[in-house]
């Protein structure tokens, strides 16, 4: 069985969850434990290794 939209509502709702605590608070401090750390967002994205490919591309540019 599928459930395509099943994570995209998650999502959004938490998405709500975060932007009405903004709205209401000023801040996100109240929300952040629902939230994924930036090392987990790096690390799902796999942020490091392409910074490490943008900093080899722009090595090359520079040596030429």
């Amino acid at each position: 069985m599928l459930y395509p939209l099943s994570a995209f509502r998650a999502m959004n709702k938490a998405a709500e969850n975060v932007y009405t605590a903004i709205r209401r608070d000023g801040t996100q401090k109240n929300v952040v434990d629902t939230m994924q750390t930036r090392m987990e967002l790096y690390e799902r994205i796999n942020y490091h290794d392409f910074e490490q490919k943008l900093d080899t591309l722009f090595a090359q540019q520079k040596a030429k």
